[in-house]
């Protein structure tokens, strides 16, 4: 598992919003750093945290229960 907090907060962001553009500019970093920080999560979890759709992103189960907890962190 990675230690990297970084990572959690982009998540947190993309989940909040549903959307990579809009994480990216409320974090005020670019668009595939946001979508890096989310494959290194997902990857360090051995896990899909988040499913793409023409409106944006979904979480998935996994990336649900995630959220609810890094949620009670915020």
């Amino acid at each position: 598992m990675t230690n990297n907090l970084e990572y959690y907060k982009v998540f947190y962001y993309v989940g909040k919003l549903s959307s990579i553009t809009l994480a990216s500019k409320e974090l005020s970093i670019s668009q595939p750093a946001v979508s890096q920080s989310i494959h290194q999560l997902e990857k360090a979890l051995r896990c899909t945290l988040f499913r793409r759709t023409a409106k944006g992103v979904r979480l998935t189960t996994e990336g649900s229960l995630l959220y609810r907890y890094i949620e009670r962190g915020y």
